[in-house]
């Protein structure tokens, strides 16, 4: 039986992959979403430029002159969503593209932002995102639904916005999910298939000492660093550095993959390899004037130059088939054009805007079936050292798995001691809240009960009711509020509300939503919660006992990074003997200064102002 060559079932394999790519990157269909492709931009600094329609996707670079700084996009809200069940059915946006970074904001009202104030570059666009509409915050009307992203760009990054799609939740989860694969983890997959092929081409070239597999480790080495730099958010490096290396790597990989090419080849053509040994020499001096003047054509007319060295390598490959080729060079002729249909497609969709799906990057499905080739080919052509690779393989693989297991045994050691170090603290700091206040209390009681005087069945009454109010406390505290200050001060409000009706204290309640409040930079635990219930339990305290007050206002603010409460009231103020200083102040203070907050006390002239500060994690 006649044998189909490989180069044959695997130029049809790939027609159908190639028919696929063109399946999956027709126009999604999402029920029920729909599509945003205008908007109102507007940039307001560095320089201001006044509102103007715009198609999306809007690119700053594209600008005369180009965008950079802080802008905004006004969307209109569909009106096919003006029907949608939002309670049933919940919304959410899905932004393929937007930054370098951003904010999402609905009728005026902070949802969502990425990165926003992180100091370093950031870069936002590297992957897509979903924001979910908060129900509660849309209005009736949906006419009168306002959705505005707030952009912060970069010149070099295509910053601006792609167009969106506003849907069910289910339905744009399901679209992100797939591009989030396809830009990210699919990304990641290509990557380490490169680490892979440039260590197993390296050890073959030290092994071997022939020239192709120094190049294939060289190409494969570059493409790595490539595709490991694309999806990372925050790269942890200046923006002009990160641009440089992203760039510049794929020109080395070009390079060094062409002279691999030609050597496996067996090429001689010296004008062919003096182009592409210029193209390395010129290649970082053009990326560098480049990245120093911020003129992102240039990079397009350079990313043009080395597709057309591409079509000059394969024309050449043509050439060369006409004295014949081996198997693995005519396979690696059928899989180089379909690398190029995918990357020429790339350009003309992605960089210079031709109609197409631009969420789906061809390249990184060609790149990979273009680096399994090269293993492909490189396997065949070095059988002999593949025993010895494999059992370094095994080796490696082994001591892997070892190290895996040790690790995992040592964290679950330490996992455990951290379980019971956390019981341990917690049941202590129990002990002492109980101790200091449901036990004093008792023990009051106990003692006014054994007094041998009439007892006064109200006063008993009164303490047993206090010592229940600190169990109560207590059990409260111990609610997983994460340092919500209005949820926190919402549970201390049904405690301490009848004790001031009763007292004909009017509460004014003026509590807004605040970002978490952060004790040494982690979220504020069950022990923070209780100081911070002592604290306003002693302020309350007061007001009740020695003010005199008719009236006492609750107020939250945020000033920054800072979270702000005061507690007014309008009694004797401060100038009352029995309410300046004393023990009650200096505990308040001790509490704050353990939540890593401050507290000031001031005579409002009448009354008294008791302001707390916090910092929180925004």
């Amino acid at each position: 039986m006649h044998q189909v060559p490989a180069w044959a079932w695997v130029g049809a394999l790939l027609t159908l992959v190639l028919g696929g790519l063109v399946l999956v990157s027709l126009p999604p269909q999402l029920p029920g979403a729909v599509a945003i492709v205008e908007a109102v931009a507007q940039l307001d600094e560095p320089t201001t430029v006044p509102p103007r329609a715009v198609k999306l996707p809007h690119i700053w670079d594209d600008e005369r002159p180009p965008w950079e700084g802080t802008g905004r996009y006004a969307i209109a809200w569909p009106p096919q969503l003006s029907e949608a069940d939002h309670a049933a059915q919940p919304l959410a946006v899905y932004l393929p593209r937007v930054g370098s970074r951003f904010r999402v904001w609905l009728n005026d009202r902070l949802i969502a932002e990425n990165s926003w104030d992180d100091p370093g570059y950031v870069d936002t666009s590297v992957m897509p995102h979903m924001v979910t509409l908060p129900a509660e915050l849309l209005a009736k009307d949906a006419r009168q639904n306002r959705l505005v992203v707030e952009v912060r760009g970069t010149l070099l990054r295509k910053s601006g916005l792609s167009p969106l799609v506003i849907g069910p939740k289910d339905v744009v989860e399901t679209r992100f999910k797939k591009i989030y694969w396809w830009q990210v983890q699919a990304t990641w997959m290509v990557a380490a298939c490169s680490v892979l092929l440039a260590l197993l081409s390296g050890l073959i070239w030290l092994q071997a000492r022939e020239r192709v597999f120094a190049l294939l480790a060289a190409a494969s080495t570059a493409w790595a660093i490539r595709l490991a730099l694309t999806p990372l958010v925050e790269p942890n490096m200046p923006f002009e550095l990160w641009f440089y290396l992203h760039k510049l790597s794929f020109t080395v990989y070009c390079g060094f993959l062409y002279l691999f090419l030609w050597e496996l080849f067996d090429f001689r053509q010296g004008f062919a390899r003096r182009l592409v040994v210029g193209l390395l020499w010129v290649g970082p001096v053009w990326l560098g004037v480049t990245t120093l003047t911020g003129n992102y054509n240039m990079y397009r007319i350079w990313t043009a130059v080395l597709a057309v060295i591409s079509i000059i390598t394969l024309v050449l490959m043509f050439r060369r088939a006409r004295w014949g080729l081996d198997g693995d060079q005519r396979l690696m002729v059928v899989v180089g054009i379909v690398t190029l249909v995918t990357g020429v497609r790339d350009f003309l969709v992605v960089q210079l805007n031709f109609p197409g799906d631009g969420d789906l990057r061809w390249m990184t499905t060609g790149s990979l079936v273009f680096m399994l080739t090269l293993a492909w080919v490189m396997v065949q052509r070095t059988s002999s050292y593949m025993q010895q690779i494999g059992q370094l393989n095994q080796d490696l693989e082994q001591r892997v798995r070892d190290r895996e297991q040790e690790l995992h045994h040592a964290f679950d050691q330490l996992r455990e001691a951290e379980r019971r170090q956390v019981l341990e603290d917690e049941r202590q700091r129990l002990t002492r809240d109980m101790h200091d206040g449901l036990g004093s209390q008792l023990v009051q009681t106990l003692n006014l009960v054994r007094g041998g005087t009439k007892t006064d069945s109200a006063a008993v009454e009164a303490m047993l009711t206090h010592a229940l109010e600190e169990l109560r406390m207590t059990l409260d505290s111990m609610e997983p509020l994460e340092g919500d200050l209005p949820a926190i001060l919402g549970t201390l409000r049904r405690r301490i509300g009848p004790a001031l009706e009763a007292a004909g204290i009017e509460l004014v309640w003026q509590v807004e939503e605040l970002a978490p409040i952060t004790v040494r930079g982690e979220p504020m635990d069950s022990r923070g919660v209780m100081h911070l219930f002592r604290c306003l339990q002693e302020v309350f305290a007061n007001i009740v006992k020695h003010a005199g007050a008719t009236q006492v206002t609750v107020r939250t603010w945020m000033d920054g990074a800072t979270a702000l409460m005061s507690v007014t009231d309008n009694g004797r103020g401060l100038g009352a003997g029995s309410r300046e200083g004393g023990r009650g102040m200096s505990n308040i203070r001790l509490r704050a200064a353990e939540l890593g907050g401050t507290v000031t006390f001031s005579d409002t002239r009448p009354g008294t102002c008791v302001v707390f500060s916090f910092s929180t994690g925004a």
